[in-house]
């Protein structure tokens, strides 16, 4: 008879054993997939952000065009002012001056606006980049976090039918 007892406790250990075993593993597969989902969405903030970096590098590149054409058709009105007022055989002095001085601060005025708004588009690029990276930062947390609350829950969940398991038992 103290050959079935001796039996019987191994297997009661192994049985009580195989449960907790479970809860460990699932809670660190809880802990890995958060870490995991994690790195997923830092990954895929700064791919977000890497994007909107790159549009504010096109509009860089924008404005440097833009500045080239703004030269160009500056050069371009002017030369055309002094051509008309000497084909007139007028003196560049007087009106033909103030027409000169009062077109050129216009599109000075204009051209200065057009940069305002540039670097307005580039900044809010910039600044999408940014919110990106931090919200990619912040989910990431949040997943490492839901990944040990899931570990957590799980090693509790075993703990509880453990226990369960074993109520009343002495030798357990």
């Amino acid at each position: 008879m103290a050959t079935g007892i001796t039996t019987a406790l191994p297997m009661a250990g192994l049985t009580s054993a195989l449960p907790a075993i479970g809860g460990v593993a699932s809670a660190v597969s809880s802990m890995r997939a958060g870490s995991a989902q994690a790195k997923g969405v830092q990954r895929q903030g700064e791919y977000n952000a890497q994007i909107y970096e790159q549009q504010a590098e096109m509009i860089q590149q924008k404005k440097k065009i833009s500045d080239y054409q703004f030269n160009r058709e500056s050069a371009r009105a002017r030369g055309e002012i002094v051509a008309g007022t000497a084909g007139k055989g007028l003196l560049m002095s007087g009106s033909p001056m103030a027409v000169l001085i009062d077109n050129e601060t216009q599109m000075q005025f204009d051209k200065a606006i057009g940069d305002y708004n540039v670097a307005i588009e580039r900044n809010y690029a910039l600044s999408g980049a940014a919110y990106q990276r931090q919200t990619g930062a912040a989910q990431a947390k949040l997943e490492r976090a839901r990944g040990y609350s899931n570990a957590f829950s799980s090693i509790l969940k075993t703990s509880t039918n453990f226990g369960i398991m074993n109520m009343g038992n002495p030798l357990a």
